[in-house]
């Protein structure tokens, strides 16, 4: 009997929180998560309090009885101001992840009392189809009840960070820097090939030289910006090729752009995935090069966190989407 009561007595406190956690529980507040990330802001306990419109003894104080509730120092004074200390760090990235969590648990209740079942916060790159797009808004402007939206359009590594950062709830981007452990889930969607687009007059001259990059690197060139797959991509090309990267007339992924240059210079020149190549010539009377690119590019996929009470209907967009490719043109 005895030896049972052991045994019970050592797996019910093996279920109940350590002495740490119930510290946690009872005694942190949002307010305080609030307090230490305005403190990271500022950097400086003075102008925090001022930020904040509280004396600074006040900030002082808060600050101590935050301290004592973790018990270990968060902040120390250096000649730059207010700095984490190694526990500060841990603590602030899960500050501001509580912060985020909240703020989009305002937003949901929001949309709820306006008649919505929550919100869906969604990233999405440039480069996305047509196809694509009506894809993903016949599936979701389909669901009842309804949802309400907020779209974010940024590169793959912005929309990433979005992402642990809790800003968005999933993406529509390139798996580029997604990481094990990064606490997101990943479902592929498609690949694209990377093709090459002239404008018109330029087209007829070299379309059928073959893939001439010494000619290439003399026309005006439309790249994407800096750090992103596809302008990495061009920079192989042409170092495979011997040759710098050409100059750029103009940098940019907005696709308005794009088709005016491509309809404006007689010898412009960019290289696009596939299937916006092929919107953007037919807007644009451009053409897309027959010859095809040695290189690929990273895959097109669906990014969320993990755990989110949605994340079910979140997947259901990747299904939506892989349907809609692969259905007849």
């Amino acid at each position: 009997m005895d030896a049972c009561m052991a045994c019970y007595t050592q797996t019910y406190h093996r279920g109940m929180p350590s002495p740490n956690l119930q510290r946690l529980s009872t005694r942190l507040k949002l307010r305080h998560f609030a307090l230490l990330t305005e403190l990271e802001r500022q950097g400086s306990v003075s102008r925090a309090a001022q930020h904040l419109g509280l004396a600074q003894p006040t900030v002082t104080r808060a600050l101590a009885e935050i301290e004592g509730i973790f018990m270990t120092p968060l902040f120390v004074r250096s000649r730059r101001g207010l700095e984490p200390t190694p526990a500060g760090e841990v603590v602030l990235a899960r500050a501001h992840h509580s912060l985020a969590d909240a703020a989009a648990l305002e937003r949901d209740l929001a949309a709820v009392e306006a008649g919505f079942r929550g919100t869906l916060r969604i990233g999405v790159i440039p480069f996305l189809s047509t196809t694509t797009h009506d894809a993903i808004w016949r599936h979701l402007l389909d669901l009842r009840p309804a949802l309400r939206f907020e779209v974010q359009e940024s590169t793959s590594d912005r929309l990433l960070q979005a992402l642990r950062d809790r800003q968005l709830d999933c993406a529509i981007c390139r798996f580029t820097a997604v990481k094990s452990g990064d606490g997101l889930v990943l479902r592929h969607l498609y690949q694209q090939e990377p093709r090459i687009v002239m404008s018109g007059p330029a087209a007829k001259r070299l379309a059928r030289r073959g893939l001439d990059w010494e000619a290439y690197a003399s026309m005006r060139w439309i790249l994407p910006p800096l750090e992103t797959p596809i302008r990495d991509m061009i920079r192989t090309i042409f170092a495979s090729a011997g040759q710098p990267e050409p100059p750029s007339v103009l940098e940019s992924f907005a696709e308005k752009t794009l088709k005016s240059l491509l309809r404006q210079l007689p010898d412009a020149i960019t290289i696009l995935p596939d299937d916006i190549a092929a919107e953007l010539a037919d807007a644009a009377g451009a053409r897309v090069l027959p010859q095809r690119l040695q290189w690929n590019l990273p895959p097109i996929g669906l990014v969320r966190l993990e755990g989110l009470s949605n994340g079910a209907l979140i997947d259901q967009i990747a299904e939506a989407v892989r349907r809609a490719r692969a259905a007849p043109r």
